[in-house]
């Protein structure tokens, strides 16, 4: 990924390194046989624009940059490593309550369908599929606060479940 090609980036540093010393080297001895030759050089170079003064200023800023995209990349790793745990924890609870869900919703489509017995016995039946229901709350109301931490995080997808909170 993006850490392996910057890491291939920063292998290449030590090389430009040498060559960047190899040519302030040129540059140095050119104006060495020039000064022991009395010639005045000129002050551009009528075939580049890069000075040898550019060149360090240029792997100034490359020295500076390098640390921070090591930082950025870093800071990109831990966040999506983090999304990932998210995603794990929500689809673990999901893939759990999702099925319960749906099974009370099938139990209770029966219920309504096969009222027999005494109303009494309709009323303690249903008391107790409610009681059920708000025994199990707690594992919902867990769910919702990580399905929170999903959406403040930003995360619109999760490989790990087809369940939302939709």
């Amino acid at each position: 990924g993006l850490i392996t090609a910057h890491d291939q980036f920063k292998s290449t540093l030590p090389e430009a390194n040498k060559e960047r010393e190899a040519i302030q080297a040129i540059q140095a001895e050119v104006q060495k046989i020039a000064q022991y030759n009395g010639i005045k050089l000129a002050g551009n170079n009528p075939y580049t624009t890069i000075t040898p003064q550019s060149i360090d200023k240029k792997w100034e800023k490359v020295q500076q940059l390098v640390p921070q995209r090591d930082q950025a990349l870093q800071e990109e790793l831990a966040r999506q490593q983090s999304n990932d745990h998210l995603r794990r924890q929500f689809a673990n609870q999901a893939n759990m309550i999702g099925p319960w869900i749906q099974n009370k919703m099938e139990e209770i489509g029966r219920i309504s369908i096969e009222m027999n017995g005494t109303l009494e016995d309709q009323l303690t039946h249903l008391r107790q599929y409610e009681q059920n229901i708000i025994e199990y709350k707690p594992n919902i109301d867990q769910l919702e606060g990580d399905h929170q931490l999903i959406q403040e995080a930003l995360i619109f997808d999760n490989k790990y479940t087809a369940y939302t909170m939709e």
